[in-house]
């Protein structure tokens, strides 16, 4: 079902397999999904030129629909996607797909992550929601991490992964709660840790932390504020492939494959 919105140096994983995520039992239809795909994608404009990053072909197969895919096999059918950046292409690429509800949250100027959050929120239904990054990939089992979510009575859950280097992502520390305690920015404390890998769930309610048509940023602005209150990180064995970057991107044409 197509709706649209109305306007208002390489990193490595520890493991190199890909985590098959067994369809599951629980119903996860009643959980809306936000993808942020409103970026410009800088970053690989070289290759990508005038196509946003997240129809990026991935064996030939756009990015977007490898996560939408790997939702819906999981029992997740409703989507609101957070769309800017030639947001008519990702609107038209999406207008025919008829296994899931597909909200769209148009941006007329660039948000940030969190202000296209915080746009979006007129459509979010549920109490609690998932957000994804729509460059990233996370091998994860979306029903155990809303589970743990509301055994920790989180706000915010972020999916934590544990890399052999983040200087390229920036890391999160955290207690021995889980609760996190700090970020710290791309470069600054490299070698082994645990990094941010682009899959939250949230409480509808954490929203209102946000200011409305204010460029703002998840990363950089909503979730070190939460700190001190209710923001945990969930330890998550899956892989994590993002396209963010040149290198990154010709790695996810390999590492993708196996899930194609």
């Amino acid at each position: 079902m197509f709706l649209s919105g109305s306007n208002i140096p390489d990193q490595k994983l520890f493991t190199t397999h890909i985590l098959i995520v067994d369809k599951i039992n629980t119903d996860l239809s009643n959980i809306d999904t936000v993808i942020l795909v409103g970026g410009l994608g800088t970053r690989l404009q070289p290759i990508l030129k005038d196509k946003p990053k997240c129809l990026a072909p991935i064996n030939g197969k756009p990015f977007i629909d490898i996560l939408l895919d790997r939702c819906i096999d999981q029992g997740l059918k409703r989507f609101i996607l957070c769309v800017g950046y030639l947001k008519e292409q990702v609107i038209e690429h999406l207008s025919d797909r008829k296994d899931c509800e597909i909200v769209f949250s148009l941006e007329e100027e660039l948000l940030g992550t969190g202000g296209a959050l915080k746009n979006a929120e007129r459509h979010i239904r549920t109490d609690h929601f998932i957000v994804l990054n729509g460059d990233t990939f996370l091998e994860v089992n979306y029903n155990e991490l809303i589970e743990w979510h509301c055994k920790k009575n989180a706000d915010i859950t972020i999916a934590i992964n544990y890399f052999q280097n983040v200087g390229r992502y920036g890391s999160v520390t955290f207690d021995s709660n889980s609760k996190i305690i700090g970020f710290f920015e791309k470069g600054i404390n490299p070698g082994y840790g645990w990094i941010n890998a682009g899959v939250y769930v949230m409480v509808k309610s954490i929203l209102k932390e946000i200011e409305l048509n204010i460029n703002s940023s998840l990363e950089f602005d909503l979730f070190p504020d939460c700190i001190g209150k209710s923001i945990y990180g969930y330890k998550n064995e899956g892989n994590m492939i993002d396209i963010g970057t040149l290198v990154s991107y010709d790695e996810a044409q390999l590492k993708l494959r196996k899930v194609l």
